[in-house]
């Protein structure tokens, strides 16, 4: 049987078309690492670092990098160097409520999976071919192409984990009723109760258990301050017996979790409202605060103005920390890490002989 010129010019421009078709998916796929929407291990590529250790919350944290206050994330960029990356996730005049539209864009996903078999298998199974065991296998770092050489000298991995996630809000939530970021101390409750469980619930895809949680709570705020702010412009009232409030809830969650809390509330009234003379140290093995005797003359501290009531010592606007009060936390929660997980102590950093 003999084909006419027609037929056979189809046929031909149909196979090419296959041809080219096949090609340009086989080239795509090898390129791009599989199908759209697939993921393989051996095509992932990423910078060693250092773990982590996050920091989710307001103004408070989103401040806590600035050196012109010495932000307690700073404090602990410096504790923590060559050992954890630390990383700001504060976002100013969030509440809680807020929060949860965001967290799912700052805790990072752990279950995310890896398509195995290489780049061929992965064109098959698009196609329509059957997974293989290797489909549903979990990423694993020791199966990720590094491209820094030398990540073993100076690198103790090249994917990060996060070591330790510090959840810290409550400043906004406590405003009064009507202002803007007043938001109903159950529903704070409730959002701190959620935050946890990204990371402690095994059905989550932030699971991780293995991540270490502390919760502070807001700090004390001074009245004073917050009154003569809103008289030269726009301020939320936050009254200090709020602060309370939410910082008591704060620290009645965190028991509900079995997780330490950092109750900045009371630390910095204790030492505000410290007899004039004597001073309130922390223990910085244990967290603990102790009241010791100033050196300082009493009549000299007595002359000090208590125009806001000594809240400006850790405070610059009746809200937000200072220098002191940064400082103040920082020391706190490091005796915390210390007192619960002393693991996480940094070591003597790893010496590397430059490249020569």
């Amino acid at each position: 049987m003999t084909l006419s010129r027609p037929v056979v010019r189809i046929l031909l421009a149909t196979s090419a078309v296959a041809l080219f078709v096949t090609s340009y998916m086989f080239v795509a796929t090898w390129t791009a690492g599989g199908p759209p929407g697939s993921s393989h291990d051996y095509m992932e590529y990423t910078y060693p670092s250092y773990d982590v250790m996050l920091a989710f919350g307001d103004s408070i944290t989103q401040l806590g990098d600035d050196p012109a206050t010495s932000g307690y994330l700073t404090h602990l960029t410096r504790y923590f160097e060559r050992q954890m990356d630390v990383l700001n996730r504060g976002f100013a005049g969030f509440n809680t409520q807020q929060a949860r539209d965001v967290v799912h864009r700052v805790f990072p996903t752990t279950q995310r999976k890896a398509v195995g078999g290489g780049p061929l298998a992965s064109w098959a199974r698009w196609l329509g071919g059957s997974a293989s065991a290797t489909d549903t296998a979990p990423i694993a770092s020791s199966t990720t192409r590094s491209i820094w050489p030398s990540r073993n000298r100076n690198f103790p991995g090249d994917a990060r984990k996060l070591q330790l996630c510090i959840i810290f809000f409550g400043t906004n939530d406590a405003q009064d009723e009507g202002e803007y970021g007043h938001n109903p101390i159950s529903s704070y409750a409730e959002n701190l109760r959620y935050f946890v469980s990204l990371l402690r619930d095994p059905q989550s895809e932030h699971y991780s258990p293995d991540t270490r949680i502390l919760l502070i709570t807001p700090p004390a705020t001074g009245e004073r301050m917050i009154q003569a702010k809103k008289r030269i412009g726009d301020a939320p009232m936050i009254l200090n017996s709020a602060a309370k409030a939410y910082a008591e809830t704060a620290k009645l969650v965190a028991a509900e979790f079995d997780l330490p809390c950092v109750d900045l509330y009371t630390e910095i009234e204790a030492r505000v409202h410290a007899p004039k003379g004597r001073s309130v140290e922390t223990d910085d093995t244990n967290g603990n605060s102790t009241e010791t005797a100033n050196a300082a003359d009493a009549s000299q501290l007595a002359a000090i103005s208590d125009q806001y009531d000594g809240y400006d010592e850790f405070l610059i606007d009746g809200v937000h920390l200072n220098s002191a009060g940064n400082q103040l936390l920082y020391t706190l929660i490091v005796a915390k890490i210390k007192q619960k997980w002393p693991e996480l102590k940094p070591s003597a950093p790893i010496r590397a002989t430059p490249p020569r």
